[in-house]
């Protein structure tokens, strides 16, 4: 039920349960309001016209048309919450999210204010990038290759699906490769950066902090804390990872256009 149409159900104390009905149903399915009309609504609620005429009057109003005109002002006003009791929450959440906010900031070992200043200069002076994510990274990816679109740069994004030579042809038209892995091993992603460097590109990657070959060739690295023990092993697992990568990914930003 929306809260800003409960005090249409504190004028009801005289309805019968048809008229109820009714009238719990409009609370129940904000969205109608307006786009139902009587007849309708009679049939939604198993009732006749002339109920819902009835508990118009009731209500206090002249028919179907003012009650709907005054529920649109009620939800016109902001949405009230109501403030869960002490000890209603589920524990697990808390929990959960004091462990994922440790993980970031363990992630930020690693992230300093050098390399942060790196990346910055490269989305101001660069123009042109060229992004590749394999599976789940791929979602990161995309969602940089947005945001550096929307800043009004020429970016690309490919994966694994893309034929070789579609990099092939286009590396020489970028300026800078992102590739988001989260092991660091993933051959397509490796064989891409190796043809980035040998066309002079600036090779930035995303991957877990643990050691891994596409971090070596990097001239730049983000590494990302990941408390999943072996990133196969892990793939379908819900981890701090990826919600963390999102973060970092709009704090660069940010920094970026600061």
């Amino acid at each position: 039920m929306d809260s800003r149409l409960a005090p249409l159900l504190t004028r009801g104390e005289s309805l019968t349960r048809a008229e109820y009905r009714v009238l719990s149903h409009l609370t129940a399915h904000p969205l109608l309001v307006g786009n139902i009309t009587v007849r309708e609504l009679a049939q939604a609620t198993f009732v006749s016209t002339a109920t819902i005429m009835r508990l118009c009057q009731k209500l206090g109003f002249s028919g179907y048309s003012e009650l709907i005109w005054h529920c649109k002002q009620l939800l016109a006003a902001s949405p009230h919450i109501a403030r869960e009791a002490p000890g209603s929450q589920n524990e697990a959440a808390p929990a959960m999210f004091e462990r994922f906010l440790s993980n970031y900031r363990r992630t930020f070992q690693w992230v300093t204010p050098e390399k942060m200043a790196q990346f910055s200069q490269l989305l101001r002076e660069k123009e042109h990038f060229f992004l590749y994510g394999a599976g789940f990274s791929w979602l990161f990816a995309e969602y940089l290759t947005k945001k550096l679109q929307v800043l009004g740069k020429t970016a690309f994004i490919s994966g694994p699906g893309d034929s070789r030579n579609i990099f092939l042809s286009n590396a020489s038209r970028y300026e800078v490769f992102i590739a988001f892995s989260r092991s660091g091993e993933t051959e397509q992603v490796l064989d891409k950066a190796r043809i980035a460097r040998n066309v002079g590109m600036t090779v930035t990657a995303f991957t877990r902090a643990s050691p891994n070959s596409l971090a070596a060739m990097a001239d730049l690295h983000f590494a990302l804390y990941d408390e999943g023990v072996h990133f196969a092993a892990q793939a379908d697992a819900i981890t701090s990872f990826e919600s963390n990568l999102m973060l970092l990914i709009d704090l660069l930003l940010l920094q970026a256009m600061a």
